[in-house]
């Protein structure tokens, strides 16, 4: 099989991630933060109010990443190696009323929730990560309930595709946009505002968000590629 685009995209953004750590540090050296630093100082220092988002997204920025890599292989290799059989002809299953009309109230309290995560993530229980799982968790109901081909009609696979990658791509231009000007990778150059205000905490909002993008474009992307493997669920 010839390699696809997607393939060498992840080999291409593999590589700079392992640059960008080892760029940042080489530049700063480990991080053997104090304990007052997680604990007493993020508020100050970050402008998140929520402490767990200024730990994984600011002191611990490059370990979130490497997650959102190993989330990014695993759905290239869901992708390609379940796209290498033709769909089973497995007949339709009983469309249920129950299902139907649970799908039509749940889905968009979930994407609301999901966004509500993802935007306030810096001054409230939440982020980027639970946004994108509770979204995707709507769009796996709304496939039961209606079926996988139905919603892959409405929604455009290439536009799906997009999003998922130039999430990560920006992610990795961000870390290392400081770089060319004069400031070690990983540092955070946006005003970090007034702490518990919607625009505070610098980049994390904007981490929050393309994170979100991340899981449930990929969630979706690993979701359709079991049913057209495996049939409709």
């Amino acid at each position: 099989m010839r390699p696809r685009p997607f393939n060498l995209l992840a080999i291409v953004c593999t590589v700079c991630v392992v640059l960008v750590v080892l760029l940042a540090f080489h530049s700063a050296g480990p991080v053997n933060a104090p304990y007052a630093t997680y604990v007493e100082r993020p508020v100050e220092e970050t402008g998140a109010t929520n402490r767990v988002a200024s730990i994984y997204l600011n002191y611990r920025l490059y370990d979130s990443l490497l997650e959102i890599l190993v989330f990014f292989v695993a759905v290239l290799g869901v992708r390609f190696y379940l796209g290498v059989r033709e769909r089973p002809d497995v007949p339709p299953l009983a469309e249920s009323e129950v299902v139907r009309t649970s799908a039509a109230l749940l889905f968009p309290i979930a994407v609301l929730l999901g966004v509500y995560l993802a935007a306030l993530g810096q001054i409230s229980p939440g982020g980027g990560f639970g946004a994108g799982v509770i979204a995707a968790s709507g769009l796996l109901l709304t496939s039961i309930a209606l079926g996988i081909d139905a919603i892959d009609r409405r929604i455009q696979r290439n536009a799906i595709e997009r999003i998922e990658r130039g999430a990560l791509v920006v992610l990795l231009l961000l870390v290392l946009l400081p770089l060319p000007l004069g400031h070690p990778a990983f540092t955070d150059l946006l005003p970090k505002g007034s702490p518990g205000m919607v625009l505070s905490g610098g980049s994390i909002p904007l981490y929050n968000v393309l994170i979100a993008l991340k899981v449930v474009t990929g969630s979706w992307l690993i979701l359709r590629s079991f049913v057209r493997h495996r049939g409709e669920i």
